[in-house]
């Protein structure tokens, strides 16, 4: 039973080229369970790093055991340690992605509706202003669970995820993967279409470092994704790179100077679980090597990155819909 149905009612080996490069790695990282939890336990979201403070906003919460879908914001300071709560949003939906371009701060996509209609998805762009969440556009047609992100010029690029199939749009068997490929303009409001990533996937994870967008892992209906896919911005064309070593989806990564760091994770097939753990990419080495592993493994997490601290935030500690937590832990590079 995977997470989708929870809610309405392998591995490969380890891969390391350079052993002692990864043990000497891992001896310079720490964890840390010190930060203040999130005020409330949440799972499948998408935050963002926006103006010094982490926000998370929307997923699916969980109070007394019962699951239900938020329609909070919540955002934290790393300085101070303490969560503060922010504008509601316009209705409760789960999955939809936070994104800043460092003056404003965005969330588009995702899901929303009663439990009639749990994956009914939706298009809808949203902006923080100073009087809350207003619609400010939408996007080119509905999409959740892609990788959402801002490019150094400042454009922002939504790739893959899930989208309808036709006109139905309320539960999961109405979407499949997409290779889309879109650049959004904040200011003129303007999307592009640009060339489609080449494999297919939703709950994968990624980010721009320079002029590269690195998007990593993932699944299909038919199980996890290792797949590694990089964009880039000069050239136009996507490339295939160094595949993660274990197949995970449902991870959470932060973009660091040579790469990107990637936690978590969960998957069913041959068996289902929580990933532990904790990989970081080289790209000018293309090689991935292995940090350590998570205090507290779990999937539909998320995360930010303040100079060399990662909070790691919510998710779940088993898989599908299990084990809902606030935990917010700090991985120190």
């Amino acid at each position: 039973m995977d997470r989708r149905h929870f809610l309405i009612g392998s591995a490969a080996g380890l891969l390391s080229a350079h052993p002692l490069m990864s043990a000497v790695a891992k001896s310079n990282q720490t964890w840390s369970a010190n930060p203040a939890p999130i005020p409330a336990k949440i799972q499948e979201i998408y935050p963002t790093v926006h103006k010094g403070r982490l926000y998370v906003a929307g997923g699916i919460a969980n109070k007394f055991g019962v699951p239900y879908f938020s329609d909070a914001c919540y955002s934290f300071n790393p300085d101070s340690n303490q969560w503060r709560e922010e504008a509601e949003l316009p209705k409760a939906m789960h999955h939809a992605t936070l994104v800043s371009n460092g003056e404003r701060l965005f969330l588009l996509g995702g899901f929303h509706g009663g439990y009639s209609h749990i994956w009914r998805m939706q298009d809808a762009v949203y902006e923080l202003l100073e009087d809350g969440w207003k619609q400010i556009d939408s996007l080119p047609k509905p999409l959740a669970e892609g990788v959402l992100a801002c490019a150094p010029d400042g454009a922002i690029h939504w790739v893959t995820g899930q989208s309808p199939l036709g006109d139905a749009n309320n539960s999961r068997s109405d979407h499949r993967e997409v290779t889309d490929h879109y650049r959004w303009l904040p200011d003129s409001q303007e999307w592009q279409t640009l060339p489609p990533i080449p494999t297919p996937r939703n709950s994968a994870t990624g980010g721009w470092l320079g002029e590269q967008l690195i998007v990593s892992g993932g699944r299909t209906s038919e199980g996890n994704l290792s797949n590694t896919e990089i964009y880039d911005l000069g050239t136009g064309q996507w490339r295939e790179a160094a595949p993660l070593p274990l197949p995970q989806a449902g991870s959470a990564s932060v973009v660091v100077d040579d790469g990107l760091i990637v936690f978590g994770g969960e998957i069913f097939i041959p068996q289902a679980k929580v990933f532990k753990e904790v990989w970081r990419y080289s790209l000018s080495q293309d090689s991935w090597t292995s940090l350590p592993d998570m205090l507290t493994p779990r999937h539909g997490l998320g995360a930010g990155r303040f100079g060399k601290d990662i909070y790691v935030i919510g998710g779940a500690t088993g898989p599908s819909g299990n084990g809902t937590s606030n935990t917010n832990e700090r991985f120190t590079l």
